[in-house]
């Protein structure tokens, strides 16, 4: 058996030579492309051996996979696979990003895939329904809740949704006790709190309201309590989890918040730098900094800011901007890139490996950087889902 299995590895590495060489071709002779350039069917084998080998393939090559035959497009798309990964301890991060055509259109959703020429790229999940904009997501296990935002520009929607990111379908599930678009909506002990958002017909997205509505994602019940005593009217420009603890950015100033507690304060150290878009690493807070190219880092324990070092993906033209994402010691920084001679946007991605040294600084480390996308789209927010 142990043969029939290292022999079905080495059929899926020809077929993926295979099919590199064949979409080369067709790209370039697309018109003379004969029936026997296709990639061969695989050869007659239990279902079992085929799944044993799929299972053990990044996922990040499934879209190379899908192109071998009708057998592995229904098998890289099937619970089962995912179900045996997490038995032999084959899960691994997946990135979703959220993409608007023009920051006023409904979202629709992207994962990296790995193409022929092992370049990544962003690919569309076609089985996942328009979005809407300027929703609040959260993710937990393998699933990414989807809160409120604006169903129609100026139209805000109560609907809460979970998207299964196995299965790429999606579950309605109650309603939010308010309709609020752009709010901070972080997970803490299995709660999502939806803190602020707009709940007018206004594009600028400010807050005015008193309450804080809290999910409980087992119950699948809602309770309302009374925010802290901030300023009202605010837009909240990004926000990150940790501890237990719920940092927020409006433009005047930057909150931590407690749930459990209750409690809300100032961090005046943390506001001195203008960051969005945020993850955090190790008790470490991350996010691109376009104008200064520069990956900058705040420690929330030592309440101190510095600059990684070894990481320059700029340089970068007015209207661009960054998003990240955490997934185990690696950060996933896209780079919204404002090309003004075609009035166009591109896409790029970095993976950045960070570590810290022995004198305290941190340095990174770019294991791939690329263009994944171009065109006119947006990107809205990426996640990373272990799965």
């Amino acid at each position: 058996m142990r043969n029939v299995l290292n022999n079905m590895r080495d059929v899926l590495n020809s077929m993926r030579d295979v099919i590199k060489s064949f979409l080369i071709y067709d790209k370039k002779m697309s018109s003379e492309v004969a029936a026997d350039d296709h990639p061969p069917e695989p050869p007659s084998l239990p279902e079992e051996v085929f799944l044993d080998c799929v299972v053990r393939e990044p996922r990040t090559d499934y879209p190379i996979l899908s192109l071998v035959s009708e057998k592995f497009r229904s098998l890289v798309t099937s619970p089962k696979v995912y179900k045996l990964r997490s038995l032999l301890g084959y899960k691994e991060h997946c990135l979703y990003v959220a993409i608007s055509k023009n920051q006023t259109s409904t979202i629709r959703w992207y994962t990296l895939g790995r193409k022929p020429n092992n370049n990544l790229r962003l690919v569309p999940v076609p089985s996942l329904p328009p979005m809407p904009l300027h929703a609040s997501y959260v993710v937990s296990g393998s699933s990414i809740y989807v809160m409120g935002g604006f169903h129609r520009w100026g139209l805000i929607t109560p609907r809460v949704s979970r998207i299964d990111c196995v299965s790429h379908t999606v579950q309605p599930l109650p309603r939010m006790p308010k309709a609020v678009a752009g709010s901070v909506s972080k997970l803490v002990d299995r709660k999502i709190y939806v803190i602020g958002g707009s709940d007018t017909r206004s594009p600028k997205l400010k807050s005015f309201s008193k309450r804080i509505m809290v999910f409980d994602t087992e119950a699948k019940t809602w309770k309302v309590k009374r925010r802290p005593n901030w300023k009202v009217g605010q837009k909240w420009l990004s926000s990150v989890e940790m501890a237990g603890k719920i940092y927020m950015r409006s433009y005047s100033n930057s909150y931590v918040y407690e749930p459990k507690k209750g409690k809300c304060k100032l961090d005046p150290i943390l506001h001195s730098k203008e960051w969005s878009n945020s993850c955090v690493i190790d008790d470490v807070l991350y996010y691109y900094d376009v104008r200064k190219n520069c990956l900058r880092a705040y420690d929330l324990k030592k309440r101190a800011w510095g600059v990684v070092k070894g990481v320059e993906l700029g340089p970068f033209e007015d209207g661009s901007w960054s998003r990240t994402a955490s997934y185990g010691r690696k950060l996933a920084v896209f780079l919204q890139k404002a090309v003004a001679v075609t009035e166009t946007t591109e896409i790029w991605y970095a993976e950045v490996v960070v570590k810290r040294h022995q004198r305290g600084e941190i340095w990174g480390n770019v294991k791939w950087y690329g263009l994944v996308l171009d065109g006119k789209s947006c990107i809205m927010d990426c996640l990373a889902v272990k799965m």
